[in-house]
């Protein structure tokens, strides 16, 4: 074990000990339990716990030495023959990123949580030159529904409805998942 594995590992150790004092201060939300109810506390500490057993795996997976080379998935299936194509520079689609995230973040409040995150889905899409309109659409509402279904059915999260007439789609939106 070198000092190449061991600096490889402060990252995780540091998100060890980080998602430790989280899983202690989680441990001091106080509320009154309902029977059948998940409480408040739930669902942060099975986040807390999850990023602790990553930080361990990969504490392990570092110190053992294997692994040393992260590839994603893509570039683990994609033959070694394969030259990488040099990605273009688009500072304008970062630019545009930006302001889509600036504009969803002061909309939000007046759209709802949907229909602001559904139209921030598909213009975040569309600025990213994916043109694949139908992928783009289904995409867009199978997340907007895949969203409101853990917050509102799993996780009973309030989310911003909207101010009238938006309202609407987020009454819609319950309507349909059942909330």
């Amino acid at each position: 074990m070198g000092k190449t594995a061991l600096r490889q590992t402060l990252p995780y150790v540091a998100g060890l000990i980080i998602s430790g004092i989280l899983y202690h201060y989680a441990q001091q939300i106080d509320y009154s339990p309902r029977p059948g109810d998940l409480g408040p506390d739930f669902w942060p500490k099975v986040t807390i716990g999850m990023m602790a057993l990553v930080c361990l795996i990969e504490i392990a997976r570092r110190l053992m030495g294997v692994g040393q080379e992260t590839h994603g998935i893509a570039e683990t299936f994609e033959k070694e023959e394969e030259e990488e194509e040099v990605a273009a520079k688009h500072p304008w689609m970062l630019v545009g990123g930006i302001a889509l995230v600036l504009v969803y973040a002061v909309v939000v409040t007046t759209l709802g949580f949907l229909l602001s995150t559904f139209m921030f889905l598909v213009s975040f899409m569309y600025l990213g030159r994916y043109r694949n309109h139908l992928a783009i659409w289904l995409t867009a509402t199978g997340i907007t529904l895949g969203a409101a279904l853990l917050f509102m059915r799993f996780a009973y999260v309030s989310l911003p409805r909207g101010e009238p007439p938006f309202d609407a789609f987020t009454d819609f939106i319950r309507l349909i998942i059942g909330a």
